[in-house]
C-alpha cells in the first residue's frame, strides 16, 4: 500500500466513502450502490426505534440468562423477562418491516416497558427499560418523509 501511495496511484480523497482508491478495481461502484440501497431502506422507516426496541428486548433476555445457565428461569421474573424480551424484539422487527404499524408497535412497546419495570427485574436493571422506552417514543414520533411535489405544478407558482 505504501508503494501505491509513493507511485501516485491513490487519489487525494481515497479514505472517503465512494471514492476509488485504485482505478483497476471496480468493486467500489458495487459497494456504493449497496450502500445507497441500504441508506434508502434505513431512511424509509423508523430504523433507530426498531434497533433500540430489539436491543432492549435482547438486554432483558440476557439479564435473566446471565448467571443462571441456559433456559433456566427464576420464577415469574425470569419467565416475564423472556416473554417481554421476545415481544420487544418482535416489535422492533415490526417497525422495520412494516412502518405503517409503528403506532401499534410503539404503544405496545411503551406499555410493555412500563410492565417490565414491575415484572422483569426492574426492566432489565433499568437499562432494558430505558432502551425500550426511548425506542417506543421514537417509533411513535417517526414521520415518513413527504414526497416532493412536481416542480411545474400550480402549488409552486
Amino acid at each position: 500500500m505504501t508503494t501505491a501511495i509513493r507511485r501516485g496511484r491513490l487519489r487525494a480523497g481515497w479514505l472517503r466513502w465512494g471514492t476509488t482508491a485504485w482505478s483497476g478495481w471496480s468493486g467500489w461502484s458495487r459497494w456504493g450502490a449497496a450502500r445507497a440501497r441500504w441508506r434508502g431502506w434505513r431512511r424509509g422507516r423508523p430504523f433507530a426505534a426498531g434497533l433500540l426496541l430489539g436491543l432492549g428486548g435482547l438486554e432483558l433476555i440476557c439479564v435473566s440468562w446471565a448467571g443462571l445457565g441456559f433456559l433456566r428461569f427464576t420464577g415469574t421474573a425470569g419467565a416475564a423477562s423472556w416473554a417481554l424480551g421476545a415481544l420487544f424484539v418482535v416489535a422492533g422487527v415490526t417497525t422495520w418491516h412494516n412502518p405503517s404499524l409503528r403506532y401499534f408497535s410503539g404503544v405496545l412497546a411503551a406499555v410493555m416497558s412500563l410492565v417490565s419495570l414491575v415484572a422483569a427485574n426492574l426492566g432489565g436493571l433499568l437499562l432494558g427499560f430505558l432502551l425500550t422506552a426511548v425506542g417506543s417514543a421514537l417509533a411513535l414520533a417517526w414521520v415518513p418523509r413527504a414526497r416532493s411535489a412536481h416542480v411545474g405544478t400550480a402549488a409552486h407558482r
